[in-house]
């Protein structure tokens, strides 16, 4: 059988690290830092922990340090809301002089929170990852060829030392204070075809994955990847081919959802 050849790899929707409202961040966080009101101040740092993009943390880290009370303890919140170990250095270092007591707690907190996550200075909260049934796509696409997809993706990923899989049932219902992240991967196969080219039977694959935040389920990614795989016209030889095209797909995308999660402190 000769070598697996890649086609394609395209990120449909955001870039990896560019998510669909980092448009949105860089305007709040340059009101966090500039704008006169604090209390636009203060709106600017909740909206940002709400949108839990870890690309608002330099300007929530500084914002530690604003004027205002309420800014600081709302950026502390929002900190600890967005899972960033990064900033614990910086949260520690305004906790010993910060003289509010009410900022002092929050910060307190958001240092609880990442520790739940097993965040630590330099390394990154765990990120839970849901697969979903990976279902539909091309006619005849049976559950186990999908699963070709699904756990080679699962495999790919795997290799993350910040990601999980499996949550208790108690770690589900506390996530929203548990620091980590919430993603939801599902896919098909939107091509499997075999067709003769020369003397050999080429097998060609496309495959469509989404990113969806968990558990709200709102997509904020799509990426697709391709391959093609030449070998032999017996039966034996068409279903090793069809697993060689899959998987080297999903290795494909396995790659752009690791730079994507990586870019979102995975």
């Amino acid at each position: 059988m000769r070598p697996v050849l890649p086609i394609l790899s395209l990120l449909a929707l955001v870039a990896f690290a560019r998510p669909a409202h980092a448009g949105k961040v860089e305007d709040l966080s340059k009101i966090l830092q500039e704008d006169s009101s604090y209390k636009v101040r203060v709106q600017a740092a909740l909206v940002l922990g709400k949108l839990a993009d870890r690309n608002a943390v330099p300007a929530l880290a500084r914002s530690l340090r604003d004027a205002n009370n309420t800014v600081r303890a709302v950026s502390a919140q929002a900190l600890g809301r967005i899972g960033a170990p990064e900033a614990i250095k910086e949260l520690n270092e305004v906790l010993n002089t910060e003289k509010d007591p009410f900022v002092r707690s929050q910060i307190s907190k958001s240092l609880a929170l990442l520790s739940t996550g097993k965040a630590a200075p330099g390394v990154a909260t765990k990120m839970y990852l849901e697969l979903g049934p990976f279902s539909g796509g091309a006619k005849g696409i049976d559950a186990a060829t999908l699963g070709i997809l699904r756990s080679g993706i699962e495999k790919k990923l795997g290799t993350m030392a910040s990601v999980t899989f499996t949550l208790s049932d108690s770690e589900k219902r506390g996530f929203d204070k548990s620091g980590r992240r919430g993603f939801l991967i599902d896919g098909n196969i939107t091509r499997l075809d075999a067709s003769k080219v020369g003397g050999s039977l080429e097998t060609n694959c496309d495959v469509k994955v989404m990113v969806a935040r968990w558990p709200s389920k709102s997509i904020i990614l799509w990426t697709s990847a391709g391959a093609a795989v030449q070998g032999g016209s017996r039966d034996r030889d068409k279903e090793i081919a069809r697993k060689d095209c899959l998987e080297a797909s999903a290795d494909q995308v396995g790659e752009d959802l690791k730079k994507f999660f990586e870019s979102q402190g995975g």
